[in-house]
């Protein structure tokens, strides 16, 4: 699941930026292997055979906009297997659309007084392909398919759990972290594509916590990114349903008429 990495693109034309988080320790947890940690990560989401069975997710939420005080924007995200993603975020009576279809992508941007349908540049749809690699499982569940390496780096402490730190590398040599709860066994935090502000790059850190149960698979309700050592305010994204295989058709990652380009209400 980035479901962040999949949002980010498209809220950058509406909103602000994001904040720092303490240094982690590194707290005594039981010894266990890589492996031995992503096991028991997949089986306290659900189980390898009941994300195997998911086709796809539908997200309805809010996120923070940014400004003073901070706008929350309501947004509907649909995942669909094939690293297909289509993005949807209203403001008034304007919404955004950004759709992946696993080769091609599209945008509208009425946010930023575009009123047209634009194709992805390279390094867009290069980032859209990296968000939607992990599909809506995570990067964890089927490692090895999606072309990733796990290693356990040790423990650490974020935001007061006790944590299990992994390192994933892809074959492109690019590697991220994540840590997981060391009880849950829950994603607590990985890192987020780093971000541009004042021509320095600044790391991202995304924070998943408020878990509930649907159809038996655990989803965060609750996401914070955060731009570490920036003088910026965290984003916060809070998810209100989750819908499991209902509501998304083929077309919707097609591209785009302009009228699909219609409140989240409304939309398709």
């Amino acid at each position: 699941m980035n479901r962040s990495l999949v949002i980010a693109a498209l809220l950058a034309t509406a909103a602000g930026a994001h904040a720092a988080d303490p240094k982690s320790a590194g707290p005594s947890l039981p010894k266990l292997t890589a492996e031995q940690v992503v096991e028991r990560h997949i089986a306290a989401t659900g189980g390898l055979q009941a994300w195997h069975g998911v086709r796809s997710v539908v997200l309805e939420g809010e996120m923070d906009a940014g400004g003073t005080p901070v706008r929350q924007l309501p947004f509907v995200l649909k995942q669909q297997r094939g690293h297909k993603s289509r993005l949807q975020i209203t403001m008034g009576e304007q919404t955004a659309i950004q759709i992946y279809n696993g080769k091609d992508g599209w945008k509208v941007r009425p946010f930023t007084n575009r009123s047209e349908v634009e194709t992805m540049t390279a390094d867009e749809l290069a980032k859209a392909a990296a968000a939607a690699a992990d599909d809506f499982d995570g990067p964890l569940v089927d490692y090895q398919q999606k072309g990733l390496k796990v290693q356990l780096v040790g423990t650490a402490i974020v935001k007061d759990h006790a944590a299990y730190q992994l390192k994933l590398t892809a074959k492109s040599g690019a590697s991220r972290n994540l840590w997981l709860d060391g009880q849950s066994f829950m994603l607590l935090k990985i890192d987020g594509a780093p971000r541009k502000l004042d021509l320095r790059q600044y790391p991202v850190s995304i924070y998943y916590s408020d878990y509930h149960a649907e159809k038996g698979l655990s989803f965060a309700h609750a996401q914070e990114t955060v731009v570490e050592h920036a003088k910026v305010a965290p984003t916060k994204m809070i998810i209100k349903t989750v819908r499991i295989n209902e509501g998304v058709e083929d077309s919707a990652f097609a591209k785009p008429d302009l009228p699909d380009a219609a409140p989240v209400g409304k939309a398709q």
